[in-house]
């Protein structure tokens, strides 16, 4: 909010040529250890439409998980971006998918078969939507796949700065030195009002972006105000301090809710984000410390609860969590 307020001053000039937004490839250079072509975008679907638009025709297709967000919950954007591509569906458990999974997805399907539309884009998400994390080696073994077959890699990081805390990773290890072409820069979950970036590594891909970017209307004329934000994130670790914070939190809500009698941790957490199958007595316990909890479903058409913490959860309001686990008692096994 402060850097919002202090670019409010004086005359800049339009359309990206401001001085904040001059200095975010420098910065954004710095950070990822390597030359950055960076593209402010307000949201996370414009920004995995866009990046996934640059590296698929709209003869190809996209490899990605059956319940990853660019499927289930963006409206078509890739399709939209790419002027027709479509989405290869693959399974996975946790929403992650194995490089078995992948290598024999690219079989079935076939490289290079007129017929078939063609392979282009692998989309991977970091972390997925069960707030799981893929390692280093995992990204690194399905970047090879991918570029082995053609394709380019696309990183939907919503959720990366969770992720890399989680793996003590680096930018640069989680992206690049993984294999990693482009990526969806996600800061709005973990601290900024409206900015999220595509950032890739490829001077080729970003000069398609560049076209992309202004035609699909994200050059704001007022660009300073989301480039200041994409700055700030980065200043003295700020993206490091809320991610550590919000996968503490969860751990936290996680940890209490383990020895609770009747309660199910549906996914392994590993960020910001617990999925649990609860009982009623404990719904009702929650309750009465007035939490209210987001109801969601599971494969096989059970009904738990997805809960997502935040940098700045309250310390009073974890407690009161905690507090009703402890007072609904632990488990007698």
């Amino acid at each position: 909010m402060n850097a919002l307020v202090n670019c409010n001053r004086g005359v800049e000039v339009a359309y990206g040529a401001d001085r904040f937004t001059a200095t975010l490839a420098q910065v954004y250079s710095t950070f990822f250890e390597r030359e950055t072509f960076i593209f402010p975008v307000p949201t996370g679907t414009a920004g995995n439409g866009l990046a996934l638009g640059a590296i698929t025709p709209s003869y190809g297709t996209i490899f990605c998980h059956e319940g990853a967000h660019i499927v289930t919950t963006e409206a078509g954007a890739p399709e939209f971006y790419s002027g027709g591509g479509r989405m290869t569906l693959l399974a996975g458990e946790h929403y992650k998918i194995s490089p078995a999974t992948l290598e024999d997805g690219l079989q079935r399907h076939g490289i290079g078969n007129v017929h078939h539309m063609a392979v282009s884009a692998l989309s991977l998400t970091q972390a997925t939507e069960a707030g799981v994390v893929y390692g280093l080696d995992e990204l690194r073994a399905l970047s090879a796949i991918a570029h082995e077959a053609g394709m380019k890699v696309h990183l939907d990081g919503a959720r990366l700065a969770n992720a890399m805390v989680h793996l003590g990773a680096t930018p640069a290890e989680m992206t690049w030195k993984a294999g990693v072409d482009i990526l969806t820069f996600g800061t709005i979950k973990n601290g900024t009002m409206n900015a999220e970036a595509v950032i890739t590594f490829d001077s080729e891909i970003a000069r398609i972006l560049s076209v992309m970017h202004k035609r699909a209307g994200h050059l704001c004329s007022k660009m300073r105000y989301m480039s200041v934000q994409l700055l700030s994130y980065l200043e003295d670790e700020l993206w490091r301090r809320n991610a550590l914070q919000a996968n503490r939190n969860a751990a936290r809500i996680a940890d209490a809710l383990r020895p609770c009698a009747g309660v199910e941790l549906v996914h392994p957490v590993h960020i910001n984000e617990v999925f649990a199958i609860l009982p009623p007595s404990l719904l009702q316990a929650l309750r009465h410390k007035d939490i209210h909890l987001r109801p969601w479903n599971f494969q096989g058409n059970r009904q738990g609860f997805r809960m997502v913490m935040s940098y700045c959860d309250s310390t009073e309001q974890i407690q009161r969590f905690e507090q009703a686990c402890c007072e609904h008692g632990p488990s007698k096994a």
